[in-house]
């Protein structure tokens, strides 16, 4: 009796976690909007550190075979400096996805991580209610790690926003990928750019 109690129990509990996988498994949301796809970050979206087309935004672009493109890199913004040209850098130009790469220069200029978060929320929130799709590239600092993962999934889940994380894992340190201590070279935006483009390319099918 105890053993069919406990084979039971173990259907039961298999069970429960695979609804509960399912339960909270959101449906992938494809862009629907017409409009240009704005890749919206500070220096690494821009580039610095490799030649012209070696960006990640260009890379991604080109396997992904987007047709129309807007580059809207500034080097050194933080969150706060590109909240303040959200509207004329990217809600007048009415996109249809945006890619916002944000958060590198707030860590290296000691912001709290909650102030970096409140911003990139306050970016998806206006993104979001043009009817604009929305993705999160997440860059994984070594301090204060998962307040910043933590303050990412929580976008990700309030605006259905997808996040391609860490993607500069394995290249910062890696004198063949970097161009300096902060900016990847030719080589390190190409894997950089594989994994955005991994991410991205369900939206877009």
């Amino acid at each position: 009796m105890t053993k069919i109690l406990v084979g039971l129990f173990l259907i039961l509990l298999v069970g429960f976690a695979v609804w509960f996988f399912f339960r909270r498994s959101e449906p992938v949301e494809k862009v629907t909007k017409e409009g240009p796809i704005i890749f919206f970050g500070n220096s690494l979206t821009a580039g610095s550190g490799a030649g012209e087309g070696e960006d990640f935004p260009s890379l991604v672009a080109k396997e992904l075979k987007m047709t129309s493109v807007i580059n809207a890199g500034i080097s050194g913004d933080t969150t706060q400096t590109a909240l303040n040209r959200l509207k004329t850098d990217v809600l007048d130009k009415s996109p249809s996805l945006v890619v916002v790469e944000l958060s590198g220069n707030d860590f290296l200029q000691g912001i709290d991580p909650e102030t970096t978060i409140n911003n990139l929320d306050l970016t998806a929130k206006q993104i979001s209610q043009t009817g604009s799709k929305i993705a999160l590239v997440h860059i994984h600092f070594l301090r204060n790690a998962n307040e910043y993962k933590a303050g990412f999934e929580k976008i990700s889940e309030k605006y259905n926003a997808p996040v391609a994380w860490s993607v500069l894992a394995g290249i910062v340190g890696n004198p063949s990928l970097m161009a300096d201590n902060i900016h990847p070279n030719a080589a390190g935006y190409k894997i950089m750019a594989q994994r955005i483009a991994k991410v991205l390319k369900p939206l877009l099918q």
